[in-house]
């Protein structure tokens, strides 16, 4: 099913058991070996197997720091450098065996240093055969990211609604993806959004009402109705 499923919270085997009911194409999560592993090391994950064996693609968090400027978080700069991120791509490559990298807090417009910071990591990831996945947080952002920097899908902005699009996302739409964060929301009004952003061209869109660290208590039904909707939608 078309949903990029985010989830950075701590793993129980009710969580995975939701994820794994769902069957989202893609869950962008903390791996045994990514950052908040690496940091705390309370990170509980430990389904790949099962995650695999379903069809999920999983692909592992990193952020870039808007290029080692800073995060916007409480993160040390050591968590960030280009030589870290190097590390922690290697890592889930080789051990967790992740299908591609995310890569949080990039510059929408990068300078110079920051592309070759960037692109470094992406030709890195790219060697491994994996999917690179990077994160600006708004809906314009530099071409570059397409054209030049090695990224196969480009998050945008964190608080769809419905908007009109930008420019970026009109020409890309198909490599972009979109989420909202609705306190309050229902798994109508969240399938409602996601079709919209299917409708409009995006490539993946996820809604939840409870942030990055909890599964919406609707997930199953948002799900189904999503499922619903490609089902009635397929191609003849």
């Amino acid at each position: 099913m078309r949903i990029n499923l985010i989830f950075y919270g701590i793993h129980t085997p009710l969580i995975d058991a939701r994820i794994l009911s769902v069957k989202p194409q893609y869950v962008i999560i903390n791996t045994p070996h990514g950052l908040w592993s690496e940091i705390s090391g309370t990170n509980i994950f430990q389904n790949m197997a099962a995650y695999k064996t379903a069809g999920i693609k999983i692909i592992g968090y990193i952020t870039a720091g808007y290029e080692e400027s800073g995060s916007n978080g409480s993160l040390d700069r050591k968590w960030y450098t280009l030589g870290m991120n190097q590390t922690l791509i290697k890592k889930m490559a080789e051990i967790d065996r992740v299908d591609g990298v995310f890569i949080d807090e990039c510059s929408a417009f990068p300078d110079a240093g920051s592309m070759t910071y960037l692109k470094t990591l992406t030709d890195l990831v790219h060697s491994y055969g994996l999917i690179t996945w990077g994160n600006v947080g708004q809906a314009k952002f530099d071409t570059w990211f397409f054209t030049k920097g090695g990224f196969d899908l480009m998050q945008s902005n964190e608080d769809w609604c419905g908007q009109n699009l930008s420019q970026v996302q009109r020409d890309w739409g198909n490599w972009i993806s979109v989420t909202g964060l609705k306190p309050g929301c229902t798994s109508q009004a969240a399938f409602d959004l996601t079709v919209k952003a299917w409708q409009q061209g995006m490539a993946y869109c996820y809604i939840t009402d409870s942030g990055y660290t909890a599964l919406p208590l609707w997930l199953e039904d948002y799900a189904r109705l999503l499922r619903d909707y490609e089902d009635k939608n397929k191609p003849i």
